[in-house]
């Protein structure tokens, strides 16, 4: 995992596809642990949903590759 910094100050922290399905599966078992923990559902949900775009982005490109003309 890298940290960029913004121009306006902000961090964005870039990882690897890897990186993401770990951070997805140890936010998902500490959330199911402490399920009182509005943050980590939070947080599951975003990194969730980072994840079905990447797939969706990843199936329509496959699908514009593979169109024959």
């Amino acid at each position: 995992m890298q940290f960029v910094q913004s121009p306006a100050g902000d961090e964005v922290a870039v990882m690897r596809w890897a990186e993401v399905l770990i951070v997805e599966q140890a936010l998902s078992r500490y959330a199911m642990m402490k399920p009182d923990s509005n943050i980590a559902a939070r947080m599951v949900a975003d990194v969730s949903r980072v994840v079905q775009e990447r797939e969706a982005r990843m199936e329509d490109e496959a699908e514009a590759g593979s169109t024959w003309s």
